[in-house]
């Protein structure tokens, strides 16, 4: 005789709870990529990152365009700080398409901002 009010076992339980997370992770899955096709998320305005230089785990430096000037920006377990204004003539030069790959260009230019000090070790 099966009483109405029994509770279902622990494996009964825990498949219910995996089948469960399996269809949330399905349609976060599905809603995050219908959205990115519909260029929800994706930067647009003023401010664009051009480049970005990892340097330690939580250090990078980034090539930051903001109303038609570049800098250049570091981030780390402080507050950003701006290190240098890039000038359009050098940042043009770095960014031709024919030039080495997207992390050596961010080096040149870089090495440019900091007279040469940095960029110059082999690609």
């Amino acid at each position: 005789m099966e009483s109405a009010g029994q509770l279902p076992g622990l494996g009964g339980s825990l498949a219910v709870s995996l089948v469960s997370l399996g269809v949330v992770c399905l349609i976060a899955y599905l809603s995050l990529r219908f959205l990115s096709r519909r260029g929800v998320g994706r930067a647009a305005g003023p401010i664009k990152v051009l480049a970005r230089c990892p340097l330690e785990p939580r250090r990078s430096l980034y090539l930051v365009e903001a109303a038609g000037r570049c800098f250049l920006v570091g981030v780390g377990d402080g507050p950003m700080t701006m290190l240098a204004e890039v000038a359009a003539p050098a940042l043009e030069v770095a960014s031709a398409p024919t030039g080495p790959e997207p992390a050596s260009r961010f080096s040149e230019v870089l090495g440019r901002v900091l007279g040469g000090r940095a960029g110059s070790g082999p690609t």
